[in-house]
């Protein structure tokens, strides 16, 4: 049976005093540690922080940190790409690709970096991905034309694409599994909003300094962020009894970028053209040889038995549902203001800014709220609010009116901060302790393509559009989709932790052994 806990700060349940990682350090040092004398600077550094009671919450603002330095430049030169452009002697159009190709790179190696952490351990993927993430970062800032910069942006993204499920893991280890869910409220806050005050500010950063020195800063706040990583993050297990299956990681990463590059070039390029029929027919000929690989393999990367547990299957449904309808409607809400409504670009960043402080708000309370009432409820409601936003945005549409756009931006922006925490648990609370890796990369890479989706499709219903007829018909078809994430969501099973087996956060002895054998393999 779970055994509840007293709250020890905003997430943190604390342990009982005789398990208290102060308590524990002290009689494993007295026990078996050698002389504290004999140890490296930084290895008595870093058994303090294993040992601090505020671990927990180290661990998760690190997370955090990481997250956020990794996705929030993804969109930061979306409003400056004519700037950029001429600076670098391209054009927009080839210039765009700074925010396409990182993307495209995040749904295509999203489950191959999930699947390396739970086989080689969570802590090391997300070292070398924050590492790598770092240097490209500062090379980023010398860029020498438009390959260039789309280059290193892309192999930026992909190799921050490994904080996001490697964190997750991570906080899983830590947190009971009542608590996970209070985790993922803040993590949704980052995951959602990072790219999103990115696109906000980005213009602002670019106009004051320039693009340049923005990714001079992100590379030193990056090594910053690395160094206090080093020090509190604890490794999650390892498989050696399994290997990488490498064929059935390329054949899903061919299938994910298809569908991702049909789906984002459709509108611009259209339903005749060659490359978006190959891209589509390419799709489901791809996950048909990625499932017959799996079937074959000892050891799949997505074990094909994953797809018949209901608590798996139906939360990717509805992300991919809730992210059609979320990004979608928000992508298109500002061009309404603007070419419907007359509204200037000051008060359309004024009004749609709505969104993410929602959102931000709404996403620990989220939380907060799963581990009080269940993961389906909060899912739930969470959809309920979302399709209330797109019919919200459509009336707004129909009667020409600024504040039912307004409205469905803020709970558009509460929707989703109600239901993602519970999402990420729900997905990962379908397998077992050693899978979460695949399970939360395999969200990621669904909700991924929904975003695409509904930013591609309902961008090209309104992008050209003076009339708010268009503008309403996008909306309703978020709702629609919306409403089936409903339905799905309303098929979940609730999550009975008390009858899980409990598995307790690492003890402090734990954190000390992983500390020494890291000093003797040093």
């Amino acid at each position: 049976m779970h055994e509840e806990r007293g709250p020890r700060g905003p997430v943190d349940p604390p342990e009982d005093e005789a398990r208290t990682p102060v308590a524990e350090a002290s009689r494993t040092r007295s026990a078996s540690t050698p002389d504290p004398g004999a140890a490296s600077p930084w290895q008595r550094a870093r058994t303090r922080a294993l040992a601090s009671p505020n671990h927990r919450r180290w661990v998760l603002w690190t997370c955090l940190a990481g997250c956020f330095a990794t996705t929030f430049t993804m969109t930061i030169l979306g409003v400056s790409l004519k700037t950029i452009a001429a600076d670098l002697g391209s054009d927009v159009a080839t210039i765009a690709w700074v925010m396409t190709a990182p993307m495209l790179a995040q749904a295509v190696s999203a489950p191959l970096l999930g699947k390396l952490g739970d086989l080689y351990g969570h802590r090391l993927v997300y070292l070398s991905g924050f590492a790598l993430a770092t240097v490209v970062a500062t090379a980023t800032a010398f860029a020498w034309d438009a390959a260039s910069l789309i280059g290193f942006r892309t192999l930026a993204q992909l190799a921050g694409t490994a904080t996001m499920p490697a964190s997750m893991a991570i906080l899983f280890k830590v947190y009971d599994r009542r608590d996970r869910v209070k985790a993922m409220g803040w993590m949704s806050v980052v995951i959602a909003g990072a790219p999103v005050i990115g696109l906000a500010v980005g213009g602002v950063l670019v106009e004051l300094i320039g693009w340049r020195p923005i990714f001079m800063i992100q590379g030193g706040l990056s090594a910053v962020a690395l160094s206090v990583a080093l020090l509190v993050l604890v490794e999650t297990p390892r498989r050696d009894d399994l290997s990488l299956d490498v064929p059935g990681a390329a054949a899903l990463a061919a299938a994910a970028f298809a569908l991702t590059f049909a789906i984002n070039r459709l509108p611009v390029w259209g339903w005749d053209d060659p490359r978006v029929l190959v891209a589509l027919l390419a799709t489901p000929a791809l996950l048909g040889l990625f499932a017959s690989i799996e079937r074959r393999t000892p050891s799949p990367l997505l074990p094909l038995e994953f797809l018949g547990r209901r608590n798996f299957v139906l939360p990717l449904v509805v992300g991919f549902m809730m992210q059609f309808a979320y990004m979608g409607g928000f992508i298109i809400s500002p061009l309404i203001m603007l070419g419907v409504f007359g509204l200037g670009q000051a008060a359309t960043s004024m009004w749609t800014i709505a969104r993410p402080i929602s959102l931000s708000a709404a996403s620990p309370v989220g939380g907060s709220l799963g581990a009080r009432y269940g993961e389906r409820v909060m899912i739930v409601a969470g959809m309920v609010a979302v399709v209330g936003a797109m019919l919200a945005f459509a009336l707004g549409a129909q009667i020409e009116h600024l504040a039912p756009i307004v409205a469905g931006l803020v709970l558009a922006g509460m929707g989703a901060g109600l239901a993602q925490p519970s999402l990420s648990t729900m997905v990962a609370s379908a397998v077992d302790e050693q899978d979460h890796g695949i399970a939360v990369s395999t969200m990621s890479t669904t909700t991924g393509i929904g975003a695409v989706a509904g930013v591609s499709i309902l961008t090209a219903m309104c992008a050209n559009a003076t009339t708010t007829d268009a503008f309403r018909d996008g909306y309703l078809l978020g709702a629609l989709f919306a409403a089936f994430g409903l339905v799905a969501a309303w098929g979940l099973r609730p999550i009975d932790h008390d009858a899980e087996e409990t598995v307790d956060a690492p003890t402090a002895r734990e954190k000390l052994d992983v500390t020494r054998s890291e000093g003797a393999a040093a």
